[in-house]
């Protein structure tokens, strides 16, 4: 069997339309947004013998002995995200959370994409800035901080060229914060820093930006377009097929590899010098508009990972 976590937004036909082409095992999609309509997981410890399980509809599926488990973007439904007061919403999400955590731990043994707690770490951008420059990524001039004079002094260093983004995302995952430059009113407020640390690093000029999404020893780069300077994300528009250097497409493979990751997606700037700048990497992004507009087949490798031995 494989079990996928996810939700009935971020739809996942691509992956388990090529599943059914290579494979005869089973495949099971656990949508967590539907937690409310008799979709969960659970477990059960009676006279001695363990259980894991997911209920989907009037189904039940038995899953520890589990081949393969695809972690991928599970989030709970609206109404529940929203419920006031807030502070019920967050105890609410932190117990399905709980829950989800739980799978990590109690199925082991299968084949995972990502390791969840490799892929907690991975999201640590410190780290993953870290290991990056170990490795001989270029990385931009980065200061992460909630002091407002060191945020000042980095500043002046930037020559007022300076960019500003969060360490993680909103509470639910539902929320995207885009990355800003910093401007002069910005900075004439920077008080407010000590409530909230932030990343500030150092404008690179950019002749085009690259999405690159790892899985396994498979590389599929893209250049995206966008009407935003700073954050493609902001005005995305067409995507089209990069081919990268063989250094920097097994520096990619090696980069995934260390973190201790089967996936991730890797944002890299080109300067005009043509020198290439690792900005980030998210270990469990979206890939599917990459895949829509360029064609390439993503979906079918990670299809194929679930199923490599």
């Amino acid at each position: 069997m494989i079990f996928i976590i996810g939700n009935s937004r971020d739809l996942v036909e691509p992956v388990v339309r090529h599943l059914h082409k290579i494979s005869n095992e089973e495949v099971v999609i656990f949508k967590a947004d539907l937690c409310l309509e008799n979709e969960g997981v659970g477990f059960s410890f009676i006279n001695k013998e363990i259980e894991v399980f997911s209920d989907i509809g009037i189904s039940e599926y038995i899953l520890n002995n589990v081949e393969s488990v695809w972690f991928w973007k599970p989030v709970l439904p609206k109404v529940l995200r929203e419920y006031s007061p807030h502070e019920e919403s967050v105890f609410m999400y932190r117990q399905f959370l709980a829950l989800w955590r739980s799978l990590a731990s109690l199925l082991k043994e299968a084949r995972w994409i990502n390791d969840y707690y490799k892929m907690l770490e991975a999201e640590h951008k410190p780290f993953q800035l870290k290991v990056a420059q170990d490795m001989g990524f270029v990385i931009p001039d980065t200061l992460i901080t909630s002091n407002p004079v060191r945020a000042k002094d980095f500043w002046k260093y930037c020559q007022e060229e300076m960019i500003v983004k969060t360490l993680t995302t909103s509470l639910h995952g539902n929320r995207i914060i885009f990355t800003n430059k910093v401007t002069v009113e910005f900075m004439n407020n920077i008080d407010r820093l000590v409530s909230s640390p932030v990343i500030f690093q150092k404008l690179i000029k950019k002749k085009f930006e690259l999405r690159i999404t790892v899985v396994d020893n498979n590389v599929f780069a893209a250049v995206v377009k966008s009407s935003s300077e700073i954050d493609w994300r902001r005005g995305l528009g067409e995507a089209s097929v990069f081919e990268l250097p063989r250094n920097i497409k097994q520096l990619c493979v090696d980069y995934v590899s260390m973190l201790g990751l089967r996936f991730g997606c890797i944002d890299m700037i080109i300067t005009p010098n043509n020198e290439y700048c690792f900005l980030e990497i998210n270990p469990n992004g979206q890939w599917k508009f990459i895949e829509e507009r360029t064609k390439l087949p993503i979906g079918k490798a990670i299809a194929s990972a679930l199923i490599s031995k």
